[in-house]
Parts: structure tokens; C-alpha cells; sequence
């Protein structure tokens, strides 16, 4: 590990102070032994000494033997954490960092409020960190924020895996949205909701399907993408692709001109907002939605309901997540987890919810390039 990110392993001590002990020296001096001591001791990292006395499943049983026997040689104590008592400043910051891919989708607005009020009601502060779909500013500003939070929930992240592995080893993280090897992952799933969405649609007469796609960066994209690719192959339903322009009302808007090239009866669209975006494309051309297409969002987020038409949409969680991000990272923190620490991905249900931009196949969707 580079010298930088030792700075961080000791700065973000998992669930452990690094209490400095004062040792005599020979000449009578006295100065505090650290955790970096200890570390040049055994002749491992800071963070792995860290995960010795804080997560021990997670170091070899020799590796954790040599590191205690040198702290208790250079007199190094830890104390473990036994309470949530902010005023302990070498304990906790008091501080959970969230990071969303934009504040204005109204599913990263959910996920930062039910991540704050669970955090208010374990007596934490919620730090929140917009990243604008850039992993340049998700990298920057988690750089920043690294020694001054306790714990970090990524959702969505344009991280690459070993970058958020390296980040867990220093803090406790949970993954929203992306699975990671070796890290906690909390996962909103598409797949029940999609087929049911697919068989509603197959249900009404349509055989050809389109998916609006999201980010290239997005692992949720890529598993919706290849979920509707196996249940259209399966169902034999006709299905294209139409590449991201932006997860966004003006994305789903500018969806418009390739999808008139090559129309289908029906569309799936990688959320509510760029749903939204493409059906008043649609009506600003003169076409009829749903008489003529048929159009399937997913978030189910409050505005789905309230426009004209009202949008038939998979309904994910959209509290649960974070919520139980929250709650794990507590946990953690509190020493309170059980079993052996392994770290497992769950996966939470989605259903369809059909409403008024749905509608039986048109047989003169074809004509359309013809307007």
C-alpha cells in the first residue's frame, strides 16, 4: 500500500481507538506508542493492524498472534468501542457517509433521507456526497471525506471493485445497487418485476420490446439489460437496445429520434425519469401513448403516478436500502454483528405496477417512421 493510504488505515481505525500509550524510552523520555509502531513491529500495514484487534475474522490467526504479542510488548492498548457515546472523540466521528449518483433522481432523495433518519435514530450525523454520475468526483470527495466519517454507503457507485474492496478494509461500507466480491451489498432487484412487466406487456399482444438503456458505468443497467435479454429469449419476444444518452427527463427526451428509426409496439426504460423524458417526446410528435406505444418505467417514484398518462413502472425499494445500510454499519461499529463476518449480498424483490401507459399492440406502430 502506498504511504497515503496508510495515513488513511490509521486515520480510520475500524470500530477501535488508536490510544496512544505513553513508553518510557531509555533516556527517560517518554513518547505514545501508535498503531504505526506496531505495525513496523510485525512488518505489516496500519489497517492490517486495525482489522486485528477490530474485525480478527478478517486477519490469519498467526498474523493477529504477532501483532498482539508486539502491542503488548510496546505496550500499545486498544480500546473497544462499547458504546455510541459521541463525546468520545477518539472512539467515533459521529459521522456515516452517503454517496449518491444524483440528488435529483427521487430514488437517491429516498435513500438520503431514510439514511438520515436512521442514522438520527442510532445517534449518528449523515454526511452526503452527490457525485454526478462522475467517478472523478465520487473519488475526490471520498478522499476527503475518508478521515472524518466512521463508515461509508456507496450507492451506485462508479468505483471499480478493487477500489471499493480497499476502501471496506479501511471502513465499514455497504455497496447499494453493485455486488462486491468480499464486500456487503445491499441490492433492489429488477428480476421478478421485469418479468412480471414483460408478461403483462405479452398479455396485451406486443412482441417487440425496446429498452432505453442508463449509464455504461451502471452494474444495475448491465443486470437489467441482460435480465430482459433472457426473459425476451425465453418468452420469445423481439427485443432491441437503445444506448444511454443520460439517466435523465432531457435523456429520455433526446431517446426519441433513434427509437423512431426502428419503433416497436412497446418500451422499457431504465427508470421512471428517463419513462417520463421519452413520453412527452412522444406526444410532442403526435403520437398516442398508450395507443400506439406502450411505455414501462422502473423506480416507481412519486411523479410516476401523477403524470398524463400515469406510468406503469416496476416499484423497487426505495427506504429499505438504506435503512439497512445504516443499520449494518452500526453494527459493525458496535461489534454487534453475528456469525463469522462474512460478507453476503441481499437482494430485495421488486413488483410490477401497472397503470395507464400500458395498453393492447398497435398494428400501425411501423407507420411512424413515415410521419
Amino acid at each position: 500500500m502506498t504511504s497515503s493510504d496508510d495515513a488513511n488505515d490509521e486515520a480510520g481505525t475500524m470500530g477501535t481507538a488508536d490510544a496512544a500509550t505513553e513508553e518510557t524510552a531509555q533516556d527517560g523520555s517518554r513518547h505514545s506508542v501508535t498503531i504505526r509502531d506496531v505495525a513496523k513491529a510485525v512488518g505489516v500495514s496500519p489497517s492490517t493492524v486495525s482489522r486485528a484487534f477490530a474485525r480478527p475474522g478478517r486477519v490469519s490467526a498467526e498474523t493477529s498472534r504477532r501483532i498482539r504479542e508486539a502491542a503488548d510488548r510496546l505496550g500499545y492498548r486498544v480500546k473497544t468501542v462499547t458504546s455510541l457515546n459521541m463525546t468520545d472523540s477518539h472512539h467515533l466521528s459521529g459521522l456515516i457517509a452517503i454517496t449518491v449518483a444524483d440528488l435529483g433522481n427521487p430514488i437517491f432523495a429516498d435513500y438520503v433521507k431514510s439514511a438520515q433518519h436512521e442514522c438520527l435514530r442510532k445517534g449518528f450525523g449523515l454526511l452526503v456526497i452527490d457525485f454526478e454520475e462522475t467517478n472523478l468526483i465520487e473519488r475526490k470527495a471520498l478522499n476527503l471525506a475518508m478521515n472524518h466519517v466512521d463508515g461509508l454507503i456507496l450507492s451506485s457507485s462508479r468505483s471499480s471493485d478493487a477500489t471499493i474492496r480497499k476502501m471496506a478494509e479501511i471502513k465499514p461500507l455497504i455497496a447499494l445497487n453493485r455486488p462486491i466480491r468480499g464486500v456487503q451489498s445491499i441490492i433492489p432487484d429488477t428480476m421478478q418485476g421485469l418479468e412480471e412487466a414483460l408478461d403483462h406487456l405479452i398479455r396485451l399482444g406486443h412482441s417487440e420490446v425496446t429498452y432505453l438503456s442508463g449509464p455504461e458505468a451502471s452494474w444495475q443497467d448491465g443486470r437489467r439489460w441482460r435480465t430482459l435479454s433472457e426473459l425476451c429469449k425465453k418468452k420469445q419476444v423481439r427485443l432491441r437496445r437503445i444506448g444511454a444518452e443520460s439517466p435523465s427527463y432531457s435523456g429520455g427526451y433526446r431517446y426519441s429520434e433513434e427509437f423512431m428509426r426502428n419503433p416497436t409496439t412497446a418500451v422499457i426504460c431504465y427508470n421512471d425519469i428517463v419513462a417520463i423524458g421519452f413520453i412527452k417526446a412522444l406526444q410532442a410528435k403526435g403520437i398516442r401513448i398508450p395507443e400506439e406505444v406502450s411505455v414501462v418505467g422502473i423506480d416507481d417514484t412519486p411523479v410516476s403516478s401523477l403524470v398524463t398518462p400515469a406510468l406503469s413502472t416496476i416499484r423497487l425499494p426505495r427506504k429499505e436500502p438504506a435503512q439497512l445500510a445504516v443499520d449494518e454499519i452500526v453494527n459493525q461499529l458496535r461489534h454487534a454483528r453475528n456469525g463469522n463476518g462474512t460478507p453476503t449480498t441481499t437482494f430485495l424483490k421488486s413488483t410490477f405496477i401497472p397503470r395507464s401507459s400500458t395498453a393492447p399492440a398497435s398494428n400501425d406502430v411501423h407507420m411512424f417512421k413515415m410521419r
